[in-house]
């Protein structure tokens, strides 16, 4: 038997279900029928396999080629600066006028001793050749002829000895003219007329310096060298030594060098309390845009890498533990995230040694609107030659 009450209750009960059904079924029309999200165009990049050349950047500074410090080899009073400071100079050009007159007259005195010991030459000739004939005729001792002998060699030294002085007093009446040793660009002079200069001093007049060419004294680690030899040796890269003359300098201001550079020579000594070593290169500097004492970086070839991996800067992120990602489109056109390992960058793109393979879909442009899993329902390739455009 059903109560009053539940007779009651029943018509108001069936209300409420099938209220409730009709509020069910509006909130999955509405459901239904919302609008989707924005449908984001993803770019992406098609790896693929190419010839690599990696080239290594230097810090150096610029050495004149010739530098030579021009110091008096006889002592007096400058008379004379021949030169102009800062011009250049040609070898064996006149510099500086030493006082000559001391020298002068040493010479006079050389000849003089000279003379003197020709004539004396001459009677110690004389003599022995007479003592020679007396000595037969026992007109004369053995022991006079043999000091007349011994007298005429002792006289044949002292005309050796003289010729030798008169040329060692030229030598330095020479010296009173001091010469620029090397082709090149005369400094600031240290003397001035009426300056005492002594020989050999340990201050120079002069320095004298070669600016074409110039060369580049680069630095490295020895760190550096050992990974360099090792990767060469692993075959990570091939060296063509022919590329040893393509050297590119960039200037402090950033402007690129237009000459290119030769190697010269390795330092065969590690630095022991830097642990480097010098690499020196040398540029032509016709206009002697390079002078000595300025910073540059130098561009050096390393080698090339056969079936390299590149991609966009942009398209690589790190982890918050310095982990290198790139995102890709899969095979079910999802969103793929996978880590890599790099090696450098090579005009203004990732160089990728391990994590990608050839035909991937690596992401480059939409990145903050994807997602690890995330279909991918719009998408466009990109060039590779836009992407290598650093400024792009």
């Amino acid at each position: 038997m059903i109560s009053v009450k539940q007779q009651l209750l029943q018509p108001f009960s069936l209300s409420l279900v099938l209220l409730s059904i009709t509020f069910l079924q509006g909130c999955e029309d509405k459901q239904a029928t919302a609008p989707q999200g924005p449908q984001y165009d993803i770019g992406y990049v098609t790896v693929a396999t190419n010839s690599v050349e990696l080239r290594d950047e230097m810090p150096g500074r610029t050495v004149a080629s010739y530098e030579a410090e021009v110091r008096p080899q006889v002592g007096g009073i400058i008379l004379k600066q021949l030169f102009e400071e800062g011009t250049m100079v040609a070898k064996g050009q006149p510099l500086y006028q030493i006082d000559p007159a001391p020298f002068q007259l040493s010479l006079d005195q050389a000849r003089s001793d000279l003379n003197k010991a020709i004539a004396n030459l001459a009677t110690a000739r004389n003599r022995a050749d007479r003592y020679r004939r007396l000595v037969r005729e026992k007109a004369v001792s053995r022991q006079d002829y043999d000091d007349a002998v011994a007298t005429y060699q002792e006289a044949q030294s002292d005309v050796a000895s003289a010729k030798a002085s008169v040329e060692n007093a030229k030598i330095n009446l020479n010296y009173t003219k001091v010469n620029a040793p090397i082709d090149g660009r005369a400094g600031r002079s240290s003397v001035t007329a009426g300056a005492l200069v002594t020989a050999n001093q340990s201050a120079p007049l002069v320095t004298v310096q070669t600016y074409n060419p110039m060369h580049v004294d680069l630095t490295a680690s020895s760190t550096e060298l050992l990974q360099y030899r090792r990767e060469l040796a692993q075959g990570a890269f091939k060296r063509n030594d022919a590329e040893l003359s393509d050297i590119q300098l960039s200037l402090e201001d950033g402007t690129t060098y237009d000459q290119p550079g030769t190697i010269l020579f390795s330092d065969i000594n590690i630095d022991e309390t830097t642990g480097s070593f010098v690499l020196r290169v040398s540029f032509p500097n016709p206009q002697q845009i390079l002078l000595p004492g300025m910073f540059v970086r130098a561009s050096l070839p390393r080698g090339v890498v056969d079936k390299a991996i590149l991609i966009p800067a942009k398209a690589l992120t790190r982890t918050p533990k310095g982990e290198a990602q790139v995102s890709v489109i899969g095979q079910d056109n999802k969103v793929e995230v996978k880590t890599v390992q790099t090696d450098r960058l090579v005009n203004n793109q990732w160089l990728i040694t391990k994590g990608l393979s050839v035909g991937d879909k690596v992401i480059v442009d939409g990145l903050q609107f994807v997602r690890s899993g995330a279909p991918v329902s719009k998408s466009h390739e990109i060039s590779t030659k836009t992407t290598n455009n650093p400024s792009k």
